[in-house]
């Protein structure tokens, strides 16, 4: 079986992309992580790409063992020096790194770290964080936070798009996202998962 590699345009045998150790780590990193957040990762990778030449294999191995540290605390912090965390899940970061890919053309490429990353994952956190903190205290003041919870987390067992779909409409019911908002990104989704409705 052939494969092309989408970054360079080479192609090979499959096995060929992993005859070196630090191919067969990198596919190892990648098959651990959520599908949805593996597939991101692989486009991910391109931003760290020099100019002239081919992203080595150690390098990619390194950045996705970064970010797989990340994702795996659970949350998202901006800033170090501050300490402030966000509960961040898998596909919070997903959308972050697909956020950053759809605007390309304005990063200054190549990226030297996942500082960025961070940055617009701590975003969308933090907003989805603020709307389900609204949602809460109107449950509190409308009495309803004594007859059922909150969801802030996409229901484990469903597949990706449902989880999206899911997390969108959470935060537009919590006041994160408008009406339009919402739909905007209910359309990208369904692109991105290739559903039609």
């Amino acid at each position: 079986m052939r494969a092309t590699c989408p970054d360079c345009g080479a192609q090979a045998h499959l096995s060929a992309f992993f005859v070196e150790d630090d191919g067969k780590r990198l596919a190892a990193l990648l098959a651990e992580m959520q599908p949805e957040l593996g597939r991101a990762v692989i486009a991910y990778l391109g931003l760290f790409k020099p100019p002239k030449n081919a992203l080595r294999l150690s390098r990619a191995v390194k950045l996705v063992q970064e970010l797989a540290a990340l994702v795996a605390t659970g949350d998202v912090c901006k800033d170090e020096r501050t300490g402030v965390r966000r509960p961040a899940t898998p596909t919070t970061w997903a959308i972050g790194i697909e956020t950053m890919l759809a605007q390309r053309a304005a990063l200054s490429l190549p990226l030297e770290s996942h500082g960025y990353l961070r940055a617009v994952v701590y975003g969308l956190a933090d907003k989805a964080d603020a709307a389900a903190e609204r949602q809460r205290e109107e449950s509190a003041r409308a009495g309803r936070h004594l007859t059922s919870p909150v969801a802030t987390t996409p229901a484990p067992g469903n597949s990706p798009y449902e989880n999206h779909m899911r997390w969108i409409k959470q935060t537009e019911d919590a006041g994160g996202f408008t009406a339009a908002e919402a739909e905007e990104e209910r359309r990208k989704t369904r692109e991105r998962y290739g559903v039609t409705e």
